[in-house]
């Protein structure tokens, strides 16, 4: 299929459509579903840790040091949870059933009551069991702790650098403190939990490499 000029000008319009576009074309790019967890104290009940699902965490660096991003939606109460304690983990999800479920639970937004209009947190964690779908990651020389998710591949504990407003969302930069491994991980690389066209995948075959190009 070919593109023609006048179909790319045909294209122009107003910016209601070109937001419109570009959800749909967005839609077709196929990105890591991740969870991310906030720290908090201890003694904190756990069905008010925070967290999210995130489709936009990216490698940034590797020298000096390792540093990943993300981005998050304004407003939001996981961010005033990560300004708040600045340490947090990010989860490479196993492909399989019980990490789509936990990728929508914690993809809910938070809720405005029918009678006084408040706005009211999700918590993510009120449905978990601590003793079977996550433990809990102790900081050094801290009263922190991070919920870490059982049904990962592996987990990233970063503690927050920097954090840029642009539009109606933060980019946040962490810096890795430390990987945690999944004690039955093998030498099978999965992908980890894909999203793709508002729906969850998991990989495929690879493509054999060819020099040629197709007609």
């Amino acid at each position: 299929m070919r593109f023609s000029i006048a179909r790319f000008q045909s294209t122009l319009g107003g910016n209601a459509m070109i937001q419109q576009k570009f959800r749909d074309s967005m839609a077709r790019m196929g990105s890591q579903a991740m969870i991310l967890t906030s720290a908090d104290e201890n003694t904190v009940p756990h069905t008010l840790f925070r967290g999210v699902t995130l489709s936009s965490v990216s490698s940034l660096s590797l020298k000096p040091q390792p540093l990943l991003q993300f981005n998050l939606q304004l407003p939001s109460f996981t961010s005033e949870a990560l300004h708040l304690r600045e340490y947090f983990a990010i989860h490479l999800l196993k492909p399989d059933a019980t990490s789509m479920a936990l990728a929508r639970t914690f993809s809910k937004g938070a809720m405005k009551h029918q009678e006084s209009g408040e706005i009211i947190p999700t918590q993510p964690f009120k449905d978990l069991d601590d003793t079977v779908h996550y433990d809990t990651y102790s900081l050094k020389h801290s009263r922190l702790v991070v919920p870490i998710l059982t049904n990962s591949e592996r987990v990233f504990i970063c503690k927050k650098k920097d954090v840029f407003k642009v539009g109606d969302h933060e980019i946040w930069v962490g810096k890795v403190k430390d990987i945690i491994e999944g004690s039955d991980i093998g030498t099978e690389i999965t992908g980890g939990l894909l999203y793709c066209n508002r729906k969850f995948h998991k990989l495929g075959s690879g493509i054999e490499w060819t020099d040629k190009l197709g007609e």
